[in-house]
């Protein structure tokens, strides 16, 4: 039997190691629920977005910060935007259930907190709700080679952006054809796509040319069998139809220079061919070019419904959404459309800051917030805006000082 003395420095010894461990070497591990929508990326990209979301909300139990966005002013009155964000992170972790309701996938993720560690580089954004249409053909004749290559594209234009983790997507059977000298002025048009798949940007685009060629090789000796694809990419603001962006990309495959409708768009037996190999590659430097054109922009959702004092948006924690995050609401003037140098094409409508929107309580596709001042609730209606201004990372302030 041991003796007191013993049993008093086995005490002492857990204790010193508890002391030295930060008061968490017994801790339980700690455990917190992901959801994401299950779309074109299937259940496995769906995983690894829920996954994410849970190891955020346990970051953030073990660290947090505050990022503030100046916004509007009102009344004398400044309304800033802000969000609590985790500033710890977890390199490993394990997953104890999964189970899907509906189109939704949920994961539980377990971690140990003593295995933090500081968040270096802060995600200042909110997944961004895009939607992609198909792509219009300039001369068809060129791609009777390659499957539904109109569709098959923007689809994995969407899949791409999805999978960066900055965006929501969802792809529409609705063409934006360009005009005989570039990108369609048909606002109606993008705002009509827009507002039916609850989009903030849509992105269309044109395959320009897809011609094959002789390219020189040794010293221009000989020519070499090639075929170039030419690809421009338009990106739209689904609330006034403009456009914001315009960007194209050009790769070249050089060898077998027919691909056949026998290999799916995309998969492995595409991307072994030249010419998919370089379809691809025009793919990634597209994408890569419409997520830095639309990450300076601010994230905005709209106002679903008005309960009183709460006020429902259509983004949840499938946009990164959180309780505690603060949005500034804006009213549309639908009076006060204004106009550049083409009379048929409104630059956008003007807006009044009305409160700032403190969420309380978030669902995968909506959350609910409160208004400050309370009375102001009274002025916002189903259709009114609510946006979180870009702030910039702590990096970025420190070099621009």
């Amino acid at each position: 039997m041991p003796s007191k003395t013993t049993g008093f420095l086995r005490a002492a010894a857990l204790a010193l190691l508890f002391a030295l461990h930060g008061g968490t070497a017994f801790a339980a591990p700690a455990e917190a629920e992901g959801v994401a929508l299950v779309a074109e990326g299937g259940v496995a990209r769906a995983r690894q977005v829920a996954i994410r979301d849970a190891l955020e909300q346990l970051g953030l139990r073990s660290a947090a910060r505050v990022d503030i966005a100046a916004g509007a002013g009102t009344r004398g009155k400044t309304l800033d935007s802000s969000r609590i964000q985790p500033a710890a992170e977890f390199d490993r972790y394990s997953i104890v259930r999964e189970w899907q309701t509906g189109q939704l996938l949920h994961v539980r993720v377990q971690v140990k907190e003593e295995e933090a560690r500081p968040r270096g580089n802060l995600n200042l954004g909110y997944r961004k709700k895009i939607v992609v249409t198909p792509f219009h053909l300039r001369s068809s004749p060129q791609l009777d080679d390659v499957d539904d290559i109109a569709t098959r594209l923007p689809q994995e234009l969407l899949r791409r952006l999805s999978g960066s983790g900055k965006f929501l997507g969802k792809d529409s059977p609705y063409v934006i054809a360009p005009g005989a000298s570039g990108p369609a002025t048909d606002v109606a048009a993008v705002r009509r796509i827009a507002t039916m798949h609850d989009a903030q940007f849509v992105i269309a685009g044109e395959i320009v040319d897809a011609s094959k060629f002789g390219k020189p090789a040794y010293y221009g000796l000989i020519k070499k069998d090639a075929r170039r694809i030419e690809i421009a990419f338009y990106v739209y603001d689904g609330l006034s139809g403009s456009l914001i962006a315009r960007r194209t990309a050009v790769a070249e495959g050089v060898g077998e220079q027919r691909i056949g409708r026998d290999k799916p768009f995309g998969s492995a037996s595409f991307a072994a061919t030249p010419f998919g190999g370089a379809i691809l590659r025009a793919l990634d430097e597209g994408a890569d070019q419409i997520a830095q054109d639309l990450a300076p922009l601010p994230f905005m959702a709209k106002v679903v419904q008005v309960q009183g004092e709460r006020v429902f948006i259509d983004a949840g924690s499938t946009s990164s959404v959180a309780p505690g995050d603060q949005l500034v609401v804006y009213r549309l003037d639908a009076r006060q459309q204004v106009y550049g140098s083409d009379p048929l094409a409104p630059l956008g409508t003007v807006e009044a800051p009305v409160g700032t929107l403190s969420i309380v309580q978030v669902q995968p596709g909506f959350a609910i917030g409160k208004l400050d001042p309370p009375a102001s609730a009274r002025q916002v209606s189903a259709g009114d805006l609510v946006r979180f201004d870009v702030a910039l990372a702590p990096a970025e302030k420190d070099a621009g000082r």
